[in-house]
């Protein structure tokens, strides 16, 4: 199965939806609050509500519930190992299991879990910002959201750049891994037998040609920006102007609520 296939961190999906239409600054506002409420959660009921807040910008985006899920594929190993660290390294509460001189504690599994669970819903609000929003308004919206940065002297334009380039090359070099794994296949490399050190060293011969690729898309991009006139520091204009819309403020107030009723259930 291709890696593309699994992965859509970073494309757009084009659909008439509420959370289209939203303006970039309110996705973006409403993501970061998100993050941050979910880092300081620490009850069930405050995960449970964060869930169904998830859940119902899925349904309101129009994308369906299986993409979603689909594009999470790639991430489940980094939430097993994770989860594991966990369960094994926390120490706190009843001993569950006992294994030899190895204990899993009831706070271990618990950590765990929530743990897994927050990883889970960060990578799914994430993707639904980009999968909802064009990379050229995402561009847009973070340089205004840094802008009063400027003043003291941040480059607030190439951080957005730097940003934006990250989130569309994620696609491309997953795509181009794919067609290098699949040249290796032809060779006779089995990516999908032996054990985990086996299989990691296969990995091996991926990462150079990998690396490489990406150096020269990255040349390739540098070289296609100056070409159009691009120069650091200097003010751009844009093509389409942001503009806030009651449905934007409406939308933010209504999210501010949700995340001050997180914060309290916290305390």
């Amino acid at each position: 199965m291709a890696l593309t296939q699994h992965l859509i961190f970073g494309q757009y999906i084009d659909k008439k939806s509420l959370v289209h239409e939203l303006d970039p600054r309110t996705k973006l506002l409403i993501v970061m609050a998100f993050m941050i409420s979910a880092l300081l959660l620490t009850t069930l009921v405050s995960y449970v509500l964060l869930a169904l807040m998830v859940a119902a910008a899925i349904a309101i985006s129009k994308i369906p519930l299986t993409y979603i899920i689909r594009g999470l594929k790639p991430v489940w190993l980094i939430v097993i190992i994770t989860s594991v660290f966990h369960i094994f390294l926390t120490q706190g509460g009843e001993v569950l299991i006992q294994l030899g001189s190895v204990s899993i504690y009831e706070q271990g599994v618990l950590k765990a879990i929530a743990i897994a669970v927050r990883i889970i819903l960060l990578l799914a609000m994430a993707t639904l910002l980009t999968l909802t929003t064009k990379l050229s308004d995402l561009t847009s919206a973070i340089e205004t959201l840094l802008s009063p940065l400027r003043r003291i002297g941040v480059p607030t334009q190439e951080i957005a750049m730097m940003m934006t380039l990250t989130i569309r090359f994620i696609p491309i070099l997953l795509q181009e891994t794919d067609k290098i794994m699949k040249a290796q296949r032809a060779r006779g490399v089995d990516f999908a037998s032996g054990n985990i050190v086996k299989r990691l060293l296969n990995f091996i011969p991926i990462i150079v040609p990998v690396l490489m690729l990406a150096f020269q898309k990255a040349e390739s991009a540098s070289q296609a920006i100056e070409a159009r006139g691009y120069q650091p520091g200097m003010q751009r204009t844009q093509l389409r102007t942001l503009a806030l819309q009651a449905i934007d403020f409406k939308t933010l107030l209504v999210s501010g609520l949700f995340m001050s009723v997180l914060i309290a259930l916290r305390m």
